[in-house]
């Protein structure tokens, strides 16, 4: 499995069905591909596609992947160098938090 591969099923799968984010967030991997997460319509939906965002991350996939699987934190890859944002920057803070929430509530249940 590619890191894109890992990091489309693994947002598919913490994401699929979540209310509470309402806004759009670009995750930006560069030559890997994107993954748009589009909140503003209630249900969150994902794309592939580099469409408008609020605000954009990008970083390579590798890095993504390794703070999916809680590997790495997004702060150390934000001061290393490996993540970039641009936009409303505090939604990175938000999505983040909106990811690790789901991540923690779908592991206990």
């Amino acid at each position: 499995m590619t890191p894109m591969d890992h990091i489309r099923a693994r947002l598919a799968e913490l994401l699929d069905g979540a209310e509470g984010f309402s806004a759009t967030v670009l995750f930006d991997f560069g030559d890997a591909g994107a993954v748009h997460i589009d909140g503003s319509r209630g249900a969150i939906v994902l794309s592939p596609e580099r469409g408008a965002a609020q605000c954009t991350i990008a970083m390579p996939a590798e890095t993504f992947a390794h703070i999916l699987k809680g590997e790495l934190d997004e702060t150390a890859a934000f001061m290393q160098g490996e993540m970039r944002l641009t936009g409303e920057v505090g939604l990175a803070t938000r999505i983040s938090d909106f990811i690790r929430e789901r991540a923690q509530a779908k592991a206990a249940s």
